[in-house]
């Protein structure tokens, strides 16, 4: 994604501050969309009272509140209800958010809906921002004549983990000594509509001397890697750049490490390995958590790794879980749009040539 300064964050900053500044022209009022209270719980991008958008707009909206602090959760979700109608692909809505720096990154680009809608984004790369910073744009090019973009409500939750709704995929018996690569098909309620992270426990007794080793960890859903990575971005998590979270239960030694000690089949390079080798005659329980994840949607969901689990004693176990978030999210943001106390708005746009199409369907 592509990381960007805007130039209006300080032009913004300043007005909210009480200092003169100067945009130049005022755009036609007739021509061009303004960010307006419609009523309460309803904003709108449009050219007020008209229901439709204009040509040539460039109208931004950025969040100008209390910090919105993100310190100290694992797994963090903005929800936001909408509704976006365009008459051409040059017209849309995009959502930028940063950091305390404000150093602005590309989100997410609205698409059209059939009516009001909500989406959850997972914010895999704000994790620890005390400050989140928030900016809606709105462009549009010269053949609008639907109704734009319309922002009911945004809230953000967090959440940590360990914490959710525990439900059991698997469990592995001492019965079972398990090698190679594992594809577990996940049943859709798992993943529908929260928060959600993997679980990999292993345990023994107190005489033992097991392990259990993964490696090549993906999560796809209909088709699309959505686990995040260690270096960034999406895919097969190999652990070369390092291991998970983990609990390590009871006050029990079980750690879970990367090494090499238990590759086989596919598994090469560093894996990541709970070993009670290290620690004979102690009792040994370790759980590791994946990177939380957010879906919408889903019509198959898998989970593929590459595995070694070698039981060594009468109570030796490997279990796969998943946590969903449920009622122990905490909600850390609420915007319901009473009112525009927060928010600063910027309505550009452009002169638009009364000869074009754009400047005809404007004035209907």
């Amino acid at each position: 994604m592509k990381t960007i300064v805007l130039l209006a964050v300080l032009t913004a900053a300043a007005a909210f501050a009480g200092d003169a500044v100067t945009f130049g022209p005022e755009p036609p009022t007739e021509y061009n969309a303004k960010w307006n209270l419609f009523r309460e719980h309803e904003l709108r991008c449009d050219r007020e009272g008209l229901d439709v958008y204009g040509s040539n707009d460039a109208a931004s909206l950025m969040y100008m509140g209390s910090n919105i602090n993100l310190l100290g959760y694992d797994g963090v979700m903005m929800t936001i209800d909408y509704m976006q109608e365009t008459a051409d692909f040059g017209d849309y809505c995009q959502l930028y958010l940063g950091d305390e720096d404000q150093h602005y990154t590309l989100v997410h680009t609205f698409e059209d809906t059939d009516g009001p809608i909500g989406i959850n984004l997972m914010l895999d790369d704000y994790y620890g921002v005390r400050d989140l910073q928030m900016y809606f744009v709105w462009v549009s090019n010269e053949t609008g004549v639907a109704r734009g973009f319309r922002l009911y409500s945004i809230e953000i939750y967090g959440i940590n983990w360990g914490e959710g709704d525990y439900t059991n995929i698997f469990t592995w018996d001492p019965t079972e000594d398990v090698t190679g690569h594992q594809a577990i098909g996940l049943a859709d309620f798992l993943l529908w509509g929260t928060m959600n992270c993997l679980s990999f426990e292993y345990g023994t007794d107190l005489d033992t001397q097991g392990w259990w080793a993964v490696d090549n960890v993906e999560l796809t859903v209909n088709g699309e890697s959505i686990l995040p990575l260690k270096v960034g971005g999406y895919g097969v998590e190999d652990f070369e750049s390092g291991g998970w979270y983990q609990d390590q239960h009871g006050g029990l030694p079980g750690e879970w490490e990367v090494g090499t000690d238990h590759a086989t089949g596919d598994m090469s390079g560093m894996n990541w390995q709970c070993d009670s080798a290290a620690h004979p005659d102690w009792g040994y329980k370790a759980e590791t958590f994946s990177p939380w994840v957010m879906v919408q949607g889903v019509n198959t969901a898998t989970v593929d790794f590459d595995t070694w689990f070698h039981p060594a004693g009468a109570d030796d176990y490997a279990s796969l879980g998943c946590y969903s978030s449920g009622s122990d999210m905490r909600l850390l943001y609420s915007e319901l749009f009473h009112d525009l106390g927060d928010w600063y708005a910027y309505d550009g746009g452009h002169d638009v040539a009364e000869t074009s199409w754009g400047a005809i369907k404007a004035g209907f």
